[in-house]
């Protein structure tokens, strides 16, 4: 995977979204220096698979063809990351117990694994 350039609200929200999943301690591995394009795009994934977070679906286009250029998914996922993360950082994000486990089991080793 490519490098990619975050801003701090994206790192931020990053975060948010990996500890509202995980917790704090997995958190804080991720930060500028750790996270991949690979990172924004599972993060990306992850909010969107989450079927209580269907609202972030709605409000932000999905790629109009997975077969597109991989720069078209980096994007796209940074719009859902950076869309997304605000309730996250402001902690008034509601997840259900039963998607937040079933998701959060999903995408935590990928997570982990895309990180430098």
């Amino acid at each position: 995977m490519s490098d990619i350039s975050l801003n701090e609200e994206d790192v931020a929200a990053v975060q948010a979204i990996v500890s509202a999943f995980y917790g704090d301690r997995i958190a804080s591995r991720f930060h500028a220096g750790s996270i991949t394009s690979e990172t924004v795009e599972l993060a990306a994934h992850l909010i969107t698979e989450t079927e209580e977070c269907s609202k972030w679906i709605d409000s932000i286009p999905n790629p109009k063809d997975l077969l597109t250029p991989a720069n078209s998914i980096r994007k796209w996922a940074l719009r859902v990351i950076r869309a997304a993360g605000e309730p996250f950082i402001r902690g008034s994000v509601r997840i259900s117990l039963t998607c937040k486990l079933t998701r959060g089991l999903q995408f935590k080793s990928p997570l982990e694994a895309s990180l430098r």
